[in-house]
């Protein structure tokens, strides 16, 4: 079949003219242009948006963890009340963070305290250390022991040992009401143990960064639902077992140690910067240990109880902090040769124990974390 004759014959030149695109004009430049920049406009508002939205997720969760520690740490109302005037003042945007950083926490007491003319009184500051030092040491200077079990509050753990027969079990406080102290009831074997009223129990329990107690009971009743509670009855002198109220740090700083009578003591200002009596030996040793109330030192000599002894304790800047302690026990290290000597500060005043909190914060630092 012949072909067909085309209407039109192109050439290659005119078939590129058709297929290029059309020249843009001015106004076509301009709308392109227009419509980049607001595209990129949307964009950049969407990214300040989603970054002031993280940003403002991050405030919640800081002041959520913020009451949380609080609650953690055992602050009063009026404690919490006073933390958060410090997170306005010094207008900190994580307030969690002042539970984190020993750093932050003195720069915003030296810069709002009478030091610098801030807003805070003297008084104020002395409370804010008060609750830095349990947050970060542990102190429970003004935490209250607990004498009866009406002031558990719930979800504390209790360790419960029958007398009959010996036998342990772990259960949770479910409130301490009047009519007795309710109890989550252990389970043994996926079945609640069923607990006789009459039954006497030791119970144990231990108070986050305070003390251990013990108190002995018995059984009121159980819950008649499957005796998912059992009630104890309560108990008005609760035992406290042990107690620490200072976090203790393990150091080697090297000192010399200088024993001391109370009679010089009274000639002699404890905070100036000349060692007590020259005249007297000094005793060559390292400090083992050291906590707000108190430190081990290692000698070679042997002290005595109820003996005081002065030593300067150095500090990062080449400082000396002058202390004096009373000798509570000496024990003998038959390995090493050496007398450990625990004694705790006596006649401190509040300048120079916040000196020993600042040393011991720059050794908690440097001890290696646990695993």
């Amino acid at each position: 079949m012949p072909a067909l004759p085309l209407a039109i014959d192109p050439t290659y030149r005119d078939i590129l003219r058709s297929i290029r695109l059309p020249e843009p004009s001015p106004a076509t430049i301009w709308w392109m242009v227009a419509t980049v920049l607001c595209t990129v406009f949307v964009f950049a508002i969407f990214e300040v948006a989603a970054r002031l939205i993280r940003v403002r997720r991050a405030i919640m969760s800081s002041e959520a963890d913020f009451d949380q520690l609080a609650l953690v740490c055992q602050l009063t109302a009026d404690e919490i009340k006073l933390l958060k005037q410090l997170v306005n003042l010094c207008e900190i945007k994580y307030p969690d963070r002042l539970f984190t950083s020993f750093e932050l926490f003195n720069r915003c007491l030296r810069n709002m305290g009478p030091m610098y003319s801030g807003p805070l009184s003297e008084s104020d500051v002395n409370r804010l250390r008060i609750i830095r030092n349990r947050i970060f040491f542990g102190e429970r200077l003004k935490s209250p022991p607990i004498r009866t079990t009406r002031e558990l509050r719930p979800n504390q753990w209790l360790q419960l040992k029958r007398l009959e027969d010996g036998e342990v079990f772990m259960a949770r406080v479910v409130e301490a009401g009047p009519s007795g102290l309710l109890v989550s009831t252990p389970r043994v074997k996926d079945k609640n143990l069923e607990m006789k009223p009459g039954e006497r129990y030791d119970i144990y329990f231990w108070r986050d960064r305070d003390a251990s107690y013990h108190f002995e009971t018995e059984v009121v009743g159980q819950s008649a639902m499957h005796f998912l509670i059992t009630v104890f009855k309560h108990v008005d002198d609760v035992e406290r077992i042990q107690r620490r109220q200072f976090h203790r740090t393990v150091t080697s700083m090297p000192v010399v140690a200088i024993p001391v009578t109370r009679e010089e003591l009274e000639k002699t200002n404890v905070t100036d910067t000349a060692r007590i009596n020259e005249s007297h030996p000094g005793l060559h040793g390292y400090v083992v240990d050291i906590s707000g109330a108190g430190f081990t030192l290692a000698l070679r000599t042997a002290l005595r109880p109820n003996d005081l002894v002065y030593l300067e304790l150095p500090t990062e800047d080449d400082l000396k902090i002058p202390v004096i302690g009373k000798i509570l026990n000496v024990t003998h290290k038959q390995v090493t040769a050496e007398y450990h000597v625990h004694a705790e500060f006596a006649g401190l005043d509040a300048d120079t124990h916040e000196k020993i909190f600042q040393l011991i914060y720059s050794h908690m630092k440097r001890e290696p974390p646990l695993v």
